[in-house]
């Protein structure tokens, strides 16, 4: 379906005289005025529906860690549509071979709501959606990890029972408030073994990129330290956020894992040697 551009105000069913007092010179004509206002909210419009309906500009880093601190820093502050423009998701949908995509999969997934084909506008606006929801849920996951009670498991089903987990237990403890003292400590490279190279070089073509690669990250947040796991995409000289996990050091997708500053240093030297 195609429009006009610029779009016409709806024509009165008669049409309008005239002003009877005598126009300025430098005022516009009535139609030209009404077709300007159209302009300007359409246009206003489109940009406040950019990058996935966020509001905001996508985001492009020089280096991964700023994407990484960035993204920590937007959800301490509570900003989950700011967090967002962290992402890679428009970028992936654009450029996806989904061809290759499947053949490596070896298997069609109709839950897989990301492999779309990236040659038809249509399925791309889907694609940037569904991709902007499943980065959405790796922040939910995230903050859940992080604020819910330790009984919540977030692989299972929590059974409500007196005594245990209420549901005003789980409303109190969803407070983004408490986020504030969320900070990324420290950001290493998780290199893995001499294969995750070709790995990572497939992925990254897999979705147009240049470079793939993975970090974990030692986060703080009220005191105590925690695991946690990104992978990033560079595209030209710009880094943005694939995914809040790291395959070669095992972190679970999303979530965050309490740990030591000892035990993180164990995991980074050993990321190191493989």
């Amino acid at each position: 379906m195609t429009s006009s551009y610029p779009p016409q105000p709806p024509q009165p069913l008669h049409p309008t005289a005239p002003p009877a007092t005598p126009r300025r010179s430098g005022a516009l004509p009535w139609v030209l005025v009404a077709v300007l206002t159209v302009v300007a909210v359409i246009l206003g419009a489109l940009l406040a529906t950019r990058a996935g309906g966020t509001g905001a500009a996508s985001q492009r880093f020089a280096t991964p860690e700023e994407a990484i601190e960035f993204s920590t820093e937007q959800v301490a502050d509570g900003d989950a549509a700011a967090a967002l423009t962290a992402w890679a998701g428009d970028t992936q949908a654009e450029n996806l071979d989904l061809v290759g995509t499947l053949e490596r999969l070896r298997a069609f997934l109709p839950s897989d709501t990301t492999s779309l084909p990236s040659d038809d506008a249509f399925f791309v606006e889907l694609a940037k959606t569904t991709r902007t929801g499943t980065a959405a849920d790796q922040y939910r996951r995230l903050t859940l990890s992080l604020l819910l009670p330790e009984e919540v498991d977030l692989d299972t089903t929590t059974t409500l029972e007196p005594g245990d987990v209420s549901a005003q237990d789980i409303a109190d403890a969803l407070d983004s408030s408490r986020l504030a003292s969320l900070r990324a400590e420290r950001i290493d490279r998780a290199d893995g073994p001499e294969n995750a190279a070709d790995h990572f070089a497939e992925m990254a073509a897999l979705v147009g990129a240049d470079e793939a690669r993975e970090y974990v990250v030692l986060y703080e947040w009220e005191g105590e330290t925690y695991l946690g796991g990104v992978s990033v995409l560079r595209y030209g000289d710009e880094w943005s956020i694939a995914g809040l996990t790291a395959t070669l050091a095992g972190t679970p997708f999303g979530t965050l894992e309490p740990t030591t500053t000892d035990d993180y240093e164990d995991l980074v030297a050993e990321l190191t040697e493989s």
